[in-house]
């Protein structure tokens, strides 16, 4: 009878002859990049915590300068206004003293 190409050792991986360091390499290998897979998953699921840390920080801040810059231009608003009616006042007063006998 000829010989099979269907493998006929039908063990159990744990039954398999030692000397199959093929496979075990293999194994090795696969177990070094599932490591190394799972470190990196890991490096980057921190640097992304980091990132919304940062992120939220940087929000909170430009929501505190968003606030800061409207009360400034509420005082510049403000500002302008009064100096509006000291203006108007002036004039009223240089008005007067035009109009005003000597």
């Amino acid at each position: 009878m000829g010989e099979s190409a269907i493998p006929t050792d039908h063990r159990a991986p744990e039954f398999v002859d030692a000397g199959d360091t093929e496979q075990e390499l293999d194994f090795e290998r696969l177990e070094r990049v599932v490591q190394a897979l799972a470190e990196r998953y890991a490096s980057l699921r921190d640097e992304n915590a980091k990132l919304a840390r940062d992120l939220a920080q940087r929000d909170q801040r430009i929501a505190e300068l968003d606030g800061e810059a409207r009360r400034q231009n509420q005082r510049r608003r403000d500002a302008a206004q009064r100096i509006d009616v000291l203006v108007g006042q002036i004039d009223q007063l240089a008005g007067r003293l035009v109009t005003s006998p000597e």
